[in-house]
């Protein structure tokens, strides 16, 4: 297992190929596995680099997890190996933590695909992370990770991939899971985004549920002459749900 000391966080890692950097920042209750195809078919063409975030995976939580505090790990790793500006692929709520790196590192950041995410929910966010909060107090980890993962994946895809967000969630304790959640839905970075200057497609699943389509629509919005796409069939994590039409909307940009 890769391990990387910084902000006095222990974070894992998975890297892959050589080359210009490409970062990938997963969802909520994910970790760098969520990447594995990605890894696979973008490795042959840049240094690709997937940080469990901290609380997440393999990473630790000794400072408490806020997305700014994600941001700033991620900074620190692409500063560790080697500080060229790395293409960045984020998706949910890796969008708020890639808003944030390019607010605080704006020289490690060379574009921008942002999938299934937000610029603000407002008073929902709140009420959603109350609601989460309760659901897992009120009853296990265990069971809110398996109606997440089903509510969450298209009905017709791979149940290996069920599996493994089930997993992923389950592991990581409530507290974990709670404090992050809070961040993640009470987070706005709608100036942040009005501020990005580098070139940024904008994708989404036209079935996703979690954050729906005119939530993406509204980051383009905001990002000075951003791309949109949409996935279709997909629902919230679209690079699990339809590979294919993922790897159709992000690569033409990433490899262009």
């Amino acid at each position: 297992m890769s391990e990387i000391d910084v902000n006095g966080e222990r974070l894992g890692y998975d890297r892959a190929g050589a080359g210009e950097p490409l970062l990938l920042i997963h969802s909520l209750g994910t970790a760098a596995w969520l990447w594995q195809e990605q890894i696979r078919r973008w490795s042959p063409h840049f240094d690709v680099i997937a940080v469990d975030a901290r609380g997440h995976g393999r990473s630790s939580r000794n400072g408490g997890f806020t997305v700014r505090n994600v941001a700033t790990d991620l900074a620190a790793v692409l500063a560790a190996f080697g500080g060229k500006p790395a293409k960045v692929v984020a998706i949910s709520m890796g969008g708020p933590i890639a808003a944030h790196l390019t607010d605080i590192a704006p020289h490690l950041v060379k574009s921008l695909v942002i999938a299934d995410s937000f610029a603000t929910q407002g008073e929902a966010g709140a009420t959603r992370a109350a609601a989460i909060e309760k659901t897992i107090r009120d009853g296990s980890i265990d069971d809110y990770a398996r109606r997440y993962a089903t509510e969450t994946l298209v009905e017709d895809g791979d149940p290996a991939h069920v599996e493994a967000l089930v997993a992923s969630i389950a592991a990581m304790s409530a507290d974990a899971y709670i404090e992050a959640a809070q961040s993640v839905f009470t987070s706005d970075v709608v100036e942040l985004f009005k501020r990005v200057t580098v070139p940024t497609r904008v994708v989404v699943g036209s079935r996703d549920q979690r954050t729906p389509p005119s939530l993406s629509e509204a980051i383009v919005g905001l990002i000075p002459g951003a791309e949109f796409a949409v996935i279709d069939g997909a629902r919230h994590l679209a690079n699990l749900d339809r590979p294919e039409g993922f790897h159709a909307a992000v690569d033409p940009f990433l490899l262009g």
